[in-house]
């Protein structure tokens, strides 16, 4: 049996979301992969101003992959809870992004604390058939004086692959 090891990865053992930025899947103009859809080696966009780059608090978001095995099949699950002051999470609650995350769909350039990049919400397989879409959108008031209001988006999709991790800088 073999022993599981230290991962030879050179990132920071941290977890957590640094930022996200995010768009209309059909805001994507170019992507391209290597290495079998593990990396994306060039993404660009038609219209750069389009992508919403969102205000977190700090420790306040994730990003989960859940690996579904069903029999022979895979799928895999991934699902972005993002965290943000009320105030700076206004478009959030604007009808056009709930349309757009509801039925167009989303992909997230997630920057995790350990420094790596992942595309999500668009793979090499379904390219944007499979993108995120909105499973929730909370609006807290929060309980104390002291708290700050909160809007929790949670964002879900299915694949059949890993996010691929964004190696374009």
């Amino acid at each position: 049996m073999k022993k599981l090891s230290q991962s030879s990865s050179h990132h920071k053992p941290v977890g957590g979301v640094r930022a996200v930025a995010l768009s209309a899947t059909d805001n994507i103009a170019e992507v391209q992969f290597a290495a079998g859809g593990v990396l994306c080696t060039s993404l660009k966009f038609v219209d750069d101003d389009a992508v919403m780059e969102c205000s977190l608090l700090e420790e306040g978001s994730c990003y989960e992959e859940e690996i579904l095995p069903d029999g022979l099949a895979v799928a895999v699950k991934h699902r972005l809870i993002l965290t943000s002051d009320r105030n700076l999470a206004e478009a959030w609650l604007e009808p056009d992004f709930r349309l757009e995350g509801l039925y167009r769909g989303l992909c997230a350039i997630v920057t995790l604390n350990d420094g790596r990049k992942l595309l999500v919400g668009y793979s090499e397989r379904f390219e944007a058939q499979q993108p995120l879409r909105i499973v929730s959108i909370k609006n807290s008031s929060e309980q104390r004086c002291s708290d700050v209001p909160t809007v929790v988006l949670v964002l879900e999709n299915y694949d059949t692959s890993e996010a691929p991790i964004i190696v374009t800088d």
